[in-house]
């Protein structure tokens, strides 16, 4: 027998299950189950012991594992997937971002300046009043407001717009921060000045340190009161990944985590209240001689051993890349590309020649990057421009040059705009992707008006991508709770309805089309594709004998359902480790 018969008879001798084999605990039968393994073959039945899948196939080969305790759950035809992964989401940020207050949903210029005078009727004057992430791609206008807009609002208190890399200061702001035409840049930054008069416009890009907040803070709804306890925060991320359950997330990318952020899933880990697995990127800086980089990569591993490097830990908490940030973002008209931003309101940009910011100097990053490759670490850093993924990735090469990288999986975080080049190079180094399809959907509109078409048509190439690499779907979600209100909006099916329609939220425009997504190929993106980009594609990422019993049962066949009804797929049943952690039925 030739070696394609064994390969077939092996495919298909995986699926059924032993004779004599011990019963299961819990059977899914009658269902369309998409295993999405290699062949993304399609089964009937998945059979579960001791939190593994013990056998994939069909309804009939599943009675030799039915024993007097094992649960039979009838799907009735419905189809069964592994479940979901967000490749970035922060789930400290988001999950406490509401503990104490609401966070308002501002979707125009008049509701923001309508929210403002409201404070300032609420707090004293003199008191800082901060709008957070408020990205003006998303805005109705597509622009950020203007000193002058924020001065009629709030003559008599301090005012932060707040867009991410780049904002926007009222005058009182300044004035108390003591800014003025005189007042340096910081490194790595720019406060944008008037190009008659040299006085600041207002606009801060990667210059926030400039202003004197009086501990106001950027990162929490619940700064100037009292801190969160640890219980609180325990609570609220138990919260937030309930959430998650219900629509099938599994899996979580925490894509700059902190030693609290990892104490805290340890903790539940070890209480077993965890419903969701968490690869943990660890939030690292660059800059330095590769002896202090050495140094301080491994203080990240702690005395507890559990810090790093990748890899380090089990399925359910597990250390994944380091993480930096290399560069702006193209919601902000920060992103380093290789062509000048367009001047005008969008971003207000008065310069001739800017063309975004670097936020590492690129010799400091090949010796982070060079660094972290000899001591077994996984990178990441977050890149949006074409230009900024031609620093990271000279870095990637220069790395490359003294311990091969391939193994690592280098990734790119975000990587909006990148060039055939770019694409290439991936493809040489095995450097890999996570991007956020509800970018497309929310932002496409206003940078397609801004940029031309020869550089919007490399924006969230996705079906390009995926000639090179791998590519995996995520969110970047950090403020507000709701799944489609949220900042960002992480709803997985909104995610996979993008990747296959590259539909665009204002004007319902398709952008691109010849980079549509297959559903099989969307579907990927957010389980096998993410598992892979985690070096955990041996335990998760599709339904296989001996991987992990994560999966769902949802209310439509996502292949053959209309294209606008994927995104407002139901999910009936999320499965982690063979438990029930949320039922709809």
């Amino acid at each position: 027998m030739n070696r394609h018969f064994w390969i077939a008879f092996l495919s298909l001798s995986w699926a059924v299950p032993l004779l004599g084999a011990p019963p299961a605990d819990l059977i899914v039968d009658h269902a369309k189950v998409v295993t999405v393994d290699a062949q993304f073959s399609m089964a009937e039945a998945v059979a579960i012991r001791d939190g593994k899948i013990v056998a994939v196939g069909k309804s009939a080969d599943m009675a030799a594992l039915r024993g007097p305790q094992t649960r039979v759950i009838d799907a009735q035809g419905r189809m069964v997937l592994p479940g979901l992964y967000d490749s970035h989401v922060h789930p400290l940020g988001a999950a406490l971002s509401e503990v104490r207050e609401t966070i308002p949903n501002l979707k125009s210029l008049a509701e923001i300046f309508a929210y403002i005078r409201a404070e300032t009727e609420r707090k004293p004057a003199g008191t800082w009043i901060v709008i957070r992430y408020a990205f003006p791609t998303r805005l109705r206008e597509a622009r950020f407001p203007t000193k002058a807009e924020l001065d009629a609002v709030a003559p008599h208190h301090p005012v932060l717009y707040h867009g991410g890399p780049a904002g926007v200061a009222n005058s009182l702001a300044l004035k108390v921060s003591g800014v003025d035409r005189n007042t340096k840049d910081p490194r790595h930054g720019r406060i944008v000045r008037d190009p008659k008069t040299g006085e600041p416009t207002g606009m801060l890009r990667n210059a926030y340190g400039v202003l004197k907040m009086n501990n106001t803070g950027l990162s929490s709804s619940t700064a100037g009161n009292a801190p969160l306890t640890e219980a609180e925060k325990i609570a609220a991320v138990k919260k937030l990944f309930a959430e998650y359950n219900k629509l099938g997330l599994t899996s979580v990318g925490d894509r700059n985590g902190s030693r609290g952020n990892l104490d805290i899933y340890l903790k539940l880990k070890k209480a077993g209240e965890l419903t969701v697995r968490v690869n943990v990127a660890r939030s690292f800086s660059a800059g330095g001689s590769a002896g202090e980089v050495a140094k301080r990569l491994d203080a990240l591993i702690g005395p507890d051993g559990q810090g790093g490097p990748t890899g380090t830990g089990d399925e359910w908490v597990r250390i994944g890349p380091i993480k930096m940030f290399l560069d702006g973002g193209m919601l902000s008209g920060t992103a380093f590309m290789r062509q000048p931003w367009p001047k005008g309101a969008t971003y207000q940009v008065t310069e001739d020649d800017y063309r975004g910011l670097l936020f590492i100097d690129p010799e400091d990053l090949k010796t982070t990057v060079s660094v972290a490759a000899q001591k077994n670490w996984q990178v990441t850093a977050h890149c949006a421009g074409e230009a900024g993924m031609d620093t990271l990735l000279d870095a990637y090469a220069f790395a490359n040059r003294m311990t091969p990288i391939q193994k690592h999986r280098f990734c790119i975080t975000h990587a909006n705009f990148p060039s055939q080049h770019n694409l290439e190079r991936c493809r040489e180094l095995g450097v890999c992707a996570d991007v956020q399809p509800a970018w497309l959907y929310l932002d496409g509109a206003t940078l397609v008006k801004e940029l031309d078409a020869k550089r919007t048509r490399w924006f969230q190439p996705f079906h390009t991508w995926l000639q090179y690499t791998t590519i995996g779907g995520g969110s970047d979600h950090m403020l507000r709770l709701d799944p489609l209100e949220s900042t960002n909006p992480w709803s997985p099916w909104l995610g996979i309805w993008v990747a296959v329609t590259r539909t665009l939220a204002h004007g319902g425009a398709v952008h691109e089309p010849s980079e549509r997504l297959s559903r099989e190929q969307a579907i990927r993106l957010y389980t096998i594709n993410n598992a892979y980009l985690h070096h955990e594609e041996q335990e998760k990422g599709s339904l296989e004998v001996g991987k992990l019993a994560d999966l769902i049962l949802i209310d439509r066949d996502l292949l053959t359902c209309p294209e606008a009804a994927i995104q407002n797929t139901k999910v009936l049943l999320t499965l982690v480790g063979g438990k029930i952690v949320h039922d709809a039925r």
